[in-house]
This record gives C-alpha cells, structure tokens and sequence, in this order.
C-alpha cells in the first residue's frame, strides 16, 4: 500500500499535478495569482534587449564603419585640416614608432614635442577602446546589446563632432577625437564580430589577406568566404579615404560632422531594429 502511495505521488509530479515541495501547480497567467513561484518570472526591465547579428550583416556593419573611419582617416592624414599636419587616425602603429624615435632624439638634445604628441594620439586611440570595454564590458560575439550599443555609438559621433569643432578652429586638439572615435568603434566591431569586422586597423586584415590567398592557392579553400568578407571591407575604407580626401578639400571639417552623423544614424539604425524584433 505505502510504495502504491509512493508511486501515486511521484505520478502526480510528473504529470505536474503536483511539485516536490508541495507548492500547487503555476497557473497559466501567474500574474493573475498570488501563488510564489520557485522562479521570479523576468520583468521587461529584467530582460536584455539584445538581437543577433548574422555574418552578412556583420559584414554589411563592417563596410559601413570601415568606409567612414576610411574617411575620417583621410582627412586627419591628408594635411587638409589644422594647418597641414599629418597623422592617421584610424591606427597607432606608425605613432608607436614615431614616439620612440621622438624620445631617442630628445635624449640627444632634441625637441620631445614629437614624443609627446605621438603619445597623446596613442593614448587617445586606447582611451576610446577603454570606453567601448567599459560601456559593454561582457560582449557575446554576433549579438548586439542595443541598450549598451545605442549610448555607445552616442559618444563616438560626440566625439567626431567635438573633433570637427576643433578642426574648424584649426586646433590640433582634433586629432585626438578622431582617434578616440576610431578606437571605439575598433574596440567594438573586434570584440562584437571575433575579430571578423576590424573597421579601423588594416594591418591585420592586410596579414589575413595575404594569408588565406595563400592557401587557396594550395588548395585549401576553408577560409575563402572569410577572405571575401574581409576584402569587401578593406576595399570600403579605402573607398571612404578615396572620396574623402576631394571632400575634404571642397568642405574641410564638415567631413568629420558627417561622420558623427553616420554613427548618429548606426545607433538610430540598431534602436530602431529593437524595437521591430520585440513588437
């Protein structure tokens, strides 16, 4: 009679009649009931309002951002803004040697000016990485957190608007946003795609390149959808550099002003996307 009893009752909590602790069965509309569920149900501010990213519009995102720090990347190495100084934007590697070279002559009785403003742009570019890490410290690859992702691209397009606002002054100040902008948006892309969408630093996709032609020249043929990828996104920088530098000249710091609107209408763009895939 007692393993019948037995039996009966672990029949029960199966069947969801009943649950090990006693507690009755969750009505279908809990919110209706005052029964304490085991498990709190999630509230709307609860939930992560995320949405996946699949490769082709990672690499679509990829083109977009690369064409315009391309373009802002122009303009800052062009010598067309704030009284003829070159410097790139979009990458620091040349600025890790330059401010190394800047040290060893000031050692020698030199100006440590060239030092010092290498340094600046190399921390400016770290800076803007620094925020994009603090802003979505936990990223998951291939999904966009839109409530972190939004005020992120927010900061980017203020800080390409603050480096057109320097630019027009002919302040050299505004390289360093343009670098803080890059970095950012290079810090997220990286991290967001695993390294598929690098939008600002070519020298590595330059690498992968140069080694996935290799290998289907031998034969292999297993990263040839990702050299197509990164290829359409290389060729997009150099397109945005190749329109910017005529644009730059007919319209000066307006250029980087567009810019800051691109980031403007990537983070409209991303909301906007939330919004459809919860209504």
């Amino acid at each position: 009679m007692k393993v019948f009893m037995l039996f009966s009752a672990l029949l029960a909590v199966v069947s969801g009649l009943s649950t090990p602790n006693g507690q009755t069965r969750v009505p279908e509309n809990p919110s209706t009931s005052n029964v304490q569920t085991v498990f709190p149900i999630p509230t709307e501010v609860d939930r992560k309002v995320t949405f996946p990213l699949s490769n082709k519009a990672a690499v679509s995102m990829g083109m977009l951002l690369a064409f315009n720090s391309g373009a802002v990347n122009s303009a800052t190495l062009s010598g067309l803004l704030a009284g003829g100084t070159k410097m790139g934007s979009a990458a620091v590697t040349g600025a890790w040697t330059n401010s190394a070279i800047g040290a060893a002559g000031a050692l020698k009785g030199a100006s440590a000016a060239a030092a010092l403003f290498n340094a600046k742009c190399i921390l400016s570019y770290m800076t803007g990485a620094i925020i994009s890490g603090f802003v979505i410290p936990e990223p998951k690859a291939f999904e966009v957190d839109v409530k972190r992702t939004v005020p992120l691209f927010g900061i980017a397009a203020t800080l390409l608007a603050t480096a057109a606002v320097f630019a027009k002054a002919s302040n050299i100040k505004y390289l360093y946003f343009c670098c803080l902008a890059n970095g950012l948006q290079n810090s997220f892309t990286s991290t967001l795609t695993a390294n598929l969408c690098r939008t600002t630093h070519f020298t590595g996709i330059t690498s992968d390149m140069g080694t996935f032609i290799g290998q289907v020249l031998a034969g292999n043929k297993a990263n040839a959808g990702r050299l197509k990828s990164i290829a359409m996104i290389a060729a997009s920088f150099w397109t945005g550099g190749f329109l910017s530098f005529g644009l730059t000249k007919a319209f000066g710091f307006k250029v980087l002003a567009g810019a800051a609107m691109v980031h403007v209408a990537f983070a409209a763009f991303v909301g906007l996307k939330s919004k459809a895939k919860t209504a």
